[in-house]
């Protein structure tokens, strides 16, 4: 029966040397070659069964490619170009070694669709459900990293694509299965980095809680406070054919992997809708059909 080893075997031979990596995975650790020039930015994170995917219904390609593509959403978030990245993954027992090579492949290829090779990491079994783990570098490259801490008051608050519904079902996908936006993403990683070199941005993070929530945490990092225009939010279709009200689902479903950002000029509307403005003070407020309400955070939030 194949094993731990018979599946590090075969990683191995995934392996590629590219510029970055003149070594690659297959010994104790990996070797990166670093532009002296550029800034390092590291980033780690976790998708667990039954919180970020179910796989009982999603295939392990489309798992892999959702772990890789988290990763790189971070990476968009700070205007950074994803360099190298490292994996740990806890199977479930009993799962075959096919199993772990298409969720490998998913990562892979998302991995490589932004020239970041998975250099290393570590697999191991257990009687949990799958568990998987990414640690992404990322570099500068020419584009100063952007954060959460600098919007002002009078910054113009924006979003790159519409909003809300990402886990409706909306018809087949890969292998026969159903899935929503939220396994199907494209990490904004290009986009965030011309916004980042054209305009002035001042704060910008990736939609992975909902709006509400997220917009929040820019307000608190910046020590501002927001208002969004309920006209000018971006619906999704998806959240609209979800019923119920559509507009709070576009602020509160979370996992929609756009950008929200923010900068003192005006961006094109090729790129982004300008949904609000930066205002002196806290708390976020939503102004519908001309009243003032408080947008309370109604993201997705991990209990403890």
């Amino acid at each position: 029966m194949p094993g731990e080893f018979d599946f590090i075997s075969w990683l191995r031979g995934q392996q590629r040397r590219t510029a970055l990596v003149p070594v690659p995975a297959g010994d104790d650790l990996a070797v990166v070659r670093w532009p002296v020039a550029d800034l390092l930015l590291v980033g780690v994170d976790q998708v667990l069964d039954g919180v970020h995917f179910d796989s009982a219904v999603h295939a392990p390609r489309l798992i892999g490619a959702k772990v890789m593509n988290r990763n790189l959403s971070d990476c968009a978030a700070m205007a950074c170009l994803p360099a190298v990245a490292v994996v740990a993954a806890a199977l479930p027992a009993g799962r075959s070694l096919e199993y772990a090579k298409e969720l490998y492949l998913g990562m892979q290829e998302a991995g490589r669709a932004f020239d970041c090779e998975i250099v290393g990491g570590d697999t191991g079994t257990w009687a949990g459900r799958l568990a998987v783990s990414v640690t992404i570098l990322g570099r500068s490259a020419g584009v100063e990293p952007v954060t959460r801490a600098g919007a002002r008051p009078g910054d113009g608050i924006y979003v790159t694509g519409p909003l809300g519904g990402s886990l409706h079902l909306t018809g087949a996908a890969e292998e026969g299965l159903r899935a929503g936006r939220h396994m199907t993403f494209t990490p904004r990683v290009a986009l965030a980095r011309d916004l980042a070199a054209r305009y002035r941005v001042t704060a910008m993070m990736d939609l992975s809680d909902g709006l509400s929530r997220d917009l929040g945490h820019i307000c608190a990092a910046s020590k501002v406070g927001a208002v969004i225009d309920a006209a000018r939010v971006p619906v999704h279709g998806h959240a609209i054919a979800h019923g119920g009200d559509a507009l709070m689902r576009a602020l509160n479903d979370g996992e929609d992997y756009e950008l929200v950002l923010t900068s003192p000029d005006a961006i094109s509307e090729e790129l982004a809708t300008r949904v609000g403005e930066i205002r002196a003070g806290g708390g976020v407020v939503l102004v519908r059909e001309g009243r003032e309400e408080a947008l309370a955070p109604r993201g997705w939030e991990h209990s403890l």
